[in-house]
This record gives structure tokens, C-alpha cells and sequence, in this order.
């Protein structure tokens, strides 16, 4: 007896009329829907500058001072700038340039397009001010504020409207994985992750036949299983099962991946490769070559070793570290009178730690434990044997320390115990973000990676800080924090800054 799925495979061959009417239908459903997803990403952006411009003229009237008596008061009005598109358009036409409208990329790529897109925008409307002299007719102070505000506002609304996109199955996009072994799993992971990048993982293939019909994962509520072989995927292709290609296969031989490559970039619009470069510093990694020879270079930039890059971070660290210090003082005050009524003891806890490029400094922290903590810490793995090992792998107690004190388990657990570093940053000792502070006795398990930590300042909060935290284990940190030194930008560091109020917030402190 046939099994339906022989019984299919004739009529799909008896009728290739049907099959090619089916094919090109769905081709035309999924440009419908690429259409109406431009259209309504296209009104966002419309809106947000609306709202964007309308809060900026609030704050300008409500907020700052007129400097000057030429400028007529319905400068000062939204059906002002309404009148004159052109500040629209310009604020707008940079977004089509930077392909936010037809072009997949990843969250922080997306807010890294958005950010730059913004930031021409509003380049471009201060400079059409200024060459059409219109500096009267339009307030200056307006414009910036409207941009500084996108910064913030398009990147949200541009996340929610995927979102809620992707829920309407209009922004979705079907991807077929090649490979099902551990880092085909690692990228259905992070495209499940990625709301912005909008992929539905329809499928997967591998040769083992061990792995065939195995299920491994889910996508948008539909179970992700291996389908069949590496040659089903022309087959698949074509039948519109999906339109772009994730090769997961990075021991994948290189004769076999070319010949692959080429069999399939005709059948799908984007193909995604996962290299054998693993460890690779990714977000300093440029691609160049020479044409005439067919040569591919990989460039990997070491930007901490640049100077300008260390005033960069430098001027970053001194600009927010001021702002954060200033707004500080009320908490800072108010949990020191905290600290004081509830134990014994200094309100801070000062000590030595390793800094950068090998130096120590005195680091800065709230007292969050009794004086006699690490008497109380022997004697506690002492009597608890079984907890010794944690203590070991993790160099802290996830459940119970005993060392805390009632506030300073509530400080640990907001991570409000570490905002006098504040004023290490300011002096130079430390930076907002890097890798983070080890105690002199730790440099024996760092290893052979601490030339790299030592590389960067220590950091307020760091890339393991939002990687896990409570959850990974020293050698893991380290291996975290030597990513983060070689992959360092000042993108990044905002990324982890945005990703620390997040990590803190959403109620993933530190124990």
C-alpha cells in the first residue's frame, strides 16, 4: 500500500500546470503582503516624525528660553513645519537610502540603520535651514530636539510594528535551514529571537538519516522538523515552500559549499551563510577583495588599539557618567542612610581590584555585607559541603549567601550596589561598559585571556551582564568578556548599556 506521501508525489508530477499556478499564486500573495507591509511602515515613520515634531515644539516652548525676538511665534507651531514638506521629506528620504524598507536585518542592525538614517535626517534639515536662510522662519533648537527624539521613538515603533506585523502573518517570511546538528540549532534559536528580522523557519534538512522527521524546535507556534536531505532543497525552492536559504553547516567542505551555493542563489532572493570561524571577532569584521583575481578578504579591526576609539569611549564615559552621577545623589544619599540604619559598618566597601592594563585601583561598591562576611562564608560552605562546588564554578551563592545583609541583598538584587563606581568612571579607573573588575586572585583563573581583559577598563556593567549573569559560569564570563573586548565599538557599548535597564528591570539582578 502506497503511503500518502507516494501517493502525492505522482500527482504533483501528473499535474505541473496545477503546481506552477499554485507556486506563482503564493508568489503573488507573499508581493501583496510585502506591499502592505511598506505601506504601513511607510505611515509609522510618517506619524513618528509627527509625533516626534510635535513633542519637540512642546519642549521647545514649554521648556527652553527664546533667545531671540525675530522669531515670529507661529515658528513655534506644528501647522507651520506641516506647511513646508520638504522638512518631511528630508527627514524621511534617508530611511528608503539606508534600506530600511526592503531590506531583513537584525534588531540591533535595524536600530543602527535607524539611528543613522535619523541622525543624516536631521543633518540634512539643519543644513537646508541654514543654505535657504530660513533660520528665522524655523526654529534650529526645533529640529535637533525632533531628531534627538527619533533616536528613541522610531526604534521602538519600529520594533511594535514588526511585531504586531508578524503576528498578522504580514511581515513573515518563510526561511528553510540547511543542517540540524547543534548550530543549526543555535540559529533557529536567535531567528525565533529576532521579531524584527520577521523569518518563519519552515523546515530544515540534513544527510543523517538518523535525523530525518526529528523535530526540533518550533517557529511561530509550528513545530520545525527535518525534512529530508540536503537535495530536497531545489525541490522545496521551487514549490514556494520558502523564499530565503540559512546554511548552518560550517563544517560543510568547501567544494560542497560552493557547489551548493551556486545550485540554489537562483531559487531563493538572500542566501545566509554561518562560516567555521568560530571565536571570529563579528562586529569589527569587514569584507574586502580583489575583483580581477576573485579574492575574499576578511578584515578584522582591533578598534581599542586605535587612539582615537579610546577617546571615543573616554568622552562617552565622562559625557553619561556626568549625567548619571548628577542624577544619582538623591539615591545615593537615600540608600547610604539605608545601609547605616540596618548594620554595622562602613557604607562603602573599598577594594582593590585588577584594572586596566594590569593595574589595580581601589573600586568603589555599597556595603551590601556584614563585616565579618567572609568568616560567615566559611563557615557556611563548611557546614553546607554540597554548595562548596557552586561557589567554586560560579564564585557566588544563587540561593542563599549569608554574607548579605537585608539591604544589601535588596541592593544586589536591583544591582544598586555597584552605583558609587560611578565616580571610577569619572576618574578614570573604569568605564560604564567592560569587562568586569576581578579580584587580584582571580588573574591565575583568567589565564591566558588576561592580556584581553586587561585591554579595556573595567566596566559598570559589561557583555556577561546581560548574556546570562547569574546563569554562566567564570570560564564562561571570561570567554564573554574576551568577545566583547575584541568586538568593541561604541554601538556596542550602547547596545549593552540599552540591554542593562532591560536585564535589571526585568527582574534578572544579581542575587
Amino acid at each position: 500500500m502506497a503511503t500518502p506521501g507516494t501517493a502525492a508525489q505522482p500527482a504533483r508530477e501528473a499535474n505541473p500546470q496545477v503546481e506552477r499556478s499554485i507556486v506563482k499564486r503564493g508568489h503573488g500573495v507573499f508581493a501583496a503582503r510585502r506591499i502592505a507591509c511598506l505601506f504601513l511602515l511607510f505611515i509609522v515613520d510618517v506619524s513618528i516624525v509627527a509625533l516626534a515634531l510635535e513633542l519637540a515644539i512642546l519642549i521647545r516652548v514649554a521648556w527652553l528660553p527664546h533667545l531671540s525676538t525675530q522669531t515670529p511665534h507661529e515658528a513655534f507651531s506644528f501647522s507651520h513645519y506641516v506647511s513646508r514638506g520638504w522638512i518631511w521629506l528630508l527627514f524621511l528620504v534617508f530611511y528608503p537610502v539606508e534600506g530600511l524598507y526592503t531590506q531583513r536585518r537584525s534588531l540591533w542592525n535595524e536600530v543602527g540603520s535607524l539611528t543613522k538614517a535619523s541622525g543624516l535626517g536631521t543633518l540634512a534639515v539643519l543644513a537646508a535651514v541654514a543654505l535657504e536662510k530660513l533660520s528665522i522662519d524655523v526654529s534650529r533648537i526645533t529640529i535637533l530636539l525632533t531628531g534627538v527624539i527619533l533616536l528613541v521613538l522610531m526604534p521602538v515603533a519600529r520594533y511594535w510594528t514588526k511585531l504586531l506585523l508578524g503576528r498578522l502573518n504580514l511581515w513573515r517570511k518563510p526561511i528553510l535551514i540547511l543542517g540540524a546538528a547543534k548550530t543549526a540549532k543555535l540559529v533557529l534559536h536567535g531567528v525565533n529571537e529576532d521579531p524584527v528580522l520577521g523569518y518563519q523557519v519552515v523546515g530544515m534538512l540534513d544527510d543523517d538519516p538518523s535525523k530525518q522527521n526529528q523535530c526540533l524546535g518550533s517557529s511561530f507556534g509550528q513545530p520545525v522538523c527535518v525534512l529530508g536531505p540536503l537535495a530536497m532543497a531545489p525541490t522545496l525552492m521551487r514549490e514556494g515552500r520558502a523564499r530565503d536559504i540559512l546554511l548552518a553547516m560550517p563544517g560543510l567542505g568547501e567544494i560542497q559549499l560552493v557547489t551548493l551555493l551556486h545550485t540554489l542563489q537562483s531559487l531563493c532572493e538572500s542566501i545566509y551563510v554561518v562560516p567555521k570561524m568560530w571565536g571570529l571577532p563579528m562586529m569589527n569584521l569587514h569584507i574586502d577583495g580583489f575583483l580581477r583575481q576573485q579574492v575574499l578578504m576578511l578584515k578584522v579591526s582591533n578598534n581599542l588599539a586605535k587612539p582615537w576609539n579610546s577617546w571615543i569611549k573616554r568622552t562617552f564615559d565622562l559625557l553619561i557618567g556626568s549625567i548619571f552621577a548628577v542624577f544619582s545623589v538623591p539615591l545615593i544619599g537615600a540608600i547610604a542612610l539605608l545601609i547605616k540604619m540596618n548594620s554595622k559598618g562602613p557604607v562603602l566597601h573599598v577594594q582593590e581590584r585588577l584594572g586596566y592594563q594590569g593595574r589595580t585601583f581601589r573600586c568603589l561598591k555599597f556595603r551590601s555585607m556584614q563585616v565579618n562576611g567572609d568568616e560567615q562564608l566559611t563557615a557556611y560552605l563548611k557546614a553546607n559541603p554540597q554548595l562548596a562546588a557552586e561557589w567554586d564554578r560560579y564564585a557566588k551563592l544563587k540561593t542563599h549567601d549569608p554574607r548579605l545583609t537585608p539591604v544589601g541583598s535588596f541592593l544586589r538584587r536591583w544591582s544598586l550596589d555597584e552605583i558609587p563606581q560611578i565616580f571610577n568612571v569619572l576618574k578614570g579607573d573604569m568605564s560604564l561598559v567592560g569587562p568586569r573588575p576581578y579580584l587580584l586572585r582571580e588573574k591565575e583563573r583568567i589565564g591566558k585571556d588576561l592580556p584581553t581583559i586587561v585591554a579595556a577598563r573595567p566596566g559598570m556593567t559589561g557583555f556577561w551582564q546581560v548574556n546570562g549573569k547569574n546563569h554562566v559560569t567564570i570560564d564562561d564570563r571570561v570567554r564573554l568578556e574576551v568577545w566583547y573586548v575584541r568586538n568593541w565599538s561604541i554601538w556596542l557599548d550602547i547596545i549593552i548599556l540599552v540591554k542593562t535597564f532591560r536585564t535589571v528591570f526585568g527582574r534578572e539582578g544579581t542575587h
